[in-house]
C-alpha cells in the first residue's frame, strides 16, 4: 500500500496550488489538432507478443518526478507515486515539499475512487484524465494485440470498439504508445532511457494528451521502481 506523506503546508505549496488553479483554462486554450488513426495497416495475429512487453507485469510501485507543461507557458513540478496490487491501480501526487495534493485508486474498468483532492484537483475531469494517463502507460489493454508494419515500423494494435491502442517498439527497446478515440488521437507516450534487465520501467517518459477538455504534456523522470511482494498470513 502506498504510504502518503503529509507535511506542513507552506508558502511554496500554496503558490503551487494557486498556479494549478488556472491550468485547466490555459490547457484548453492551447489544444493541438488531433491526428487520425491509420486504418491502412495490414494486421495479423502472428508474432505479436513483443507489444505486450512494454507494460509492467505483476505487482509494482513507481515513483516519478513529473513536470507538466502547456503551450502557453504554464508549468509545474511534483512527485507522482503509482502502484498496482492484484489489479488495483493506486496513485498519489505530492508537492516537492511532501504535501499530498491528490490520491485515488481504481479497479480495471471502473472510475477512480478519490481519497484526497485539494482544489483545483478536486474536479471529476482531473481524476478521469489522470486515470486515463496511468492506464495508458501501465495497464496492458484487454486481449491479445494484432500487429503489422507502418513505414518500416512494427505496430501492435489493440481495439476495443471505438478505442484503439497502438504500440511500437524501437531497436533500443524504447516504445511509443498512442491512444485513439473514435479515430482521433487523444494521447501519445514516448519512452527514453529504456528498461534493462535490472529495471522494469524506462528512465524517462514523455506523454502528450489532446482531448476535448485539455491539451498538456507530462515529462516523467523515474526515481524508483520496485516489485511488490505480498505475503499472506494463515
Amino acid at each position: 500500500m502506498i504510504s502518503l506523506l503529509f507535511s506542513r503546508k507552506n508558502h511554496r505549496a500554496a503558490h503551487f496550488l494557486s498556479a494549478l488553479a488556472s491550468l485547466p483554462l490555459l490547457l484548453a486554450a492551447c489544444a493541438a489538432p488531433a491526428l487520425d488513426v491509420d486504418e491502412n495497416i495490414l494486421l495479423s495475429t502472428g508474432d505479436c507478443a513483443i507489444g505486450q512487453t512494454v507494460f509492467p507485469q505483476g505487482n509494482w510501485q513507481f515513483v516519478h518526478e513529473i513536470v507538466f507543461r502547456s503551450e502557453s507557458g504554464a508549468a509545474g513540478r511534483f512527485i507522482g507515486v503509482v502502484s498496482r496490487q492484484n489489479g488495483e491501480l493506486r496513485c498519489a501526487l505530492t508537492t516537492l515539499e511532501g504535501l499530498t495534493i491528490f490520491a485515488a485508486r481504481a479497479w480495471p474498468g471502473q472510475a477512480a475512487r478519490v481519497e484526497r483532492a485539494l482544489p483545483p484537483l478536486d474536479k471529476p475531469s482531473f481524476a478521469a484524465g489522470l486515470l486515463a494517463d496511468l492506464r495508458l502507460l501501465f495497464n496492458q489493454p484487454d486481449g491479445a494485440p494484432r500487429c503489422g508494419w507502418r513505414a518500416g515500423e512494427r505496430v501492435y494494435r489493440w481495439r476495443d470498439h471505438n478505442v484503439i491502442t497502438d504500440v511500437s517498439v524501437g531497436q533500443d527497446n524504447c516504445w511509443t504508445i498512442r491512444a485513439y478515440l473514435n479515430g482521433r488521437q487523444t494521447r501519445e507516450a514516448r519512452a527514453e532511457d529504456c528498461a534493462t534487465a535490472d529495471r522494469i520501467s524506462p528512465g524517462r517518459i514523455s506523454l502528450q494528451a489532446t482531448t476535448d477538455a485539455a491539451a498538456y504534456q507530462l515529462d516523467m523522470r523515474l526515481i524508483s521502481a520496485k516489485g511488490i511482494y505480498i505475503s499472506f498470513r494463515y
